[in-house]
């Protein structure tokens, strides 16, 4: 008895699930009104929430700066040098204005002695000795002061342009080339202008 009345409620069973229809799958099912959807009004860079984005058009990326220039002493007198060292620079500068290179450089390496790692002192050095036309002590010198410079490109710049010269008077052409290209690499970074923070 029990069993010819299963029999119906089974048949009602199928005839329901025949009626019910398969949904795709990743169906995506519209959201609740005042709810921005997953498609096309999602909140997008530089757009307001539920501005959809056509498919062609670029999403504003927003701008990236570059970080600022840390600060440098842009000079021996503002490096924190020794005044004897800054007195005996300052003779130094005056005797090569007045061509008198050997005192020049006797000055400077008096300052070398009381401050041998002022990358300062040292490119001062360099830069005589490539006007006296020692080319070979004036690349070491300059790639000396490089060594101490820390990273500082206002002293970089002008160790590198030293190092081109000083090559190009040694025939070396390709070294020279090298010098020169990282020289104008750092006056472009030098010459830019300012960004704000």
């Amino acid at each position: 008895m029990t069993r010819w009345l299963l029999i119906p409620v089974a048949g009602l069973l199928l005839a329901g699930c025949a009626n019910i229809q398969p949904q795709p799958v990743g169906q995506v099912y519209p959201e609740p009104s005042g709810q921005p959807s997953s498609t096309g009004g999602s909140p997008v860079p530089g757009g307001a929430v539920g501005q959809p984005v056509s498919p062609g058009e670029p999403v504003p990326v927003p701008e990236v700066k570059p970080p600022l220039l840390p600060s440098y002493p842009r000079n021996i007198e503002a490096s924190g040098a020794a005044a004897p060292v800054l007195s005996l620079v300052r003779q130094a500068r005056e005797a090569r204005k007045a061509g008198k290179l050997e005192p020049a450089a006797a000055a400077l390496e008096r300052a070398l002695r009381i401050e041998p790692r002022n990358p300062w002192v040292w490119q001062a050095l360099a830069g005589l000795h490539l006007q006296m036309g020692q080319a070979e002590q004036a690349e070491s010198e300059a790639q000396k002061s490089n060594s101490l410079a820390r990273r500082n490109p206002y002293i970089e710049v002008e160790n590198w342009r030293l190092l081109a010269a000083a090559r190009t008077q040694r025939g070396n052409a390709n070294g020279a080339a090298q010098a020169e290209a990282r020289h104008e690499e750092l006056q472009r970074l030098l010459t830019q202008p300012p960004l704000a923070p």
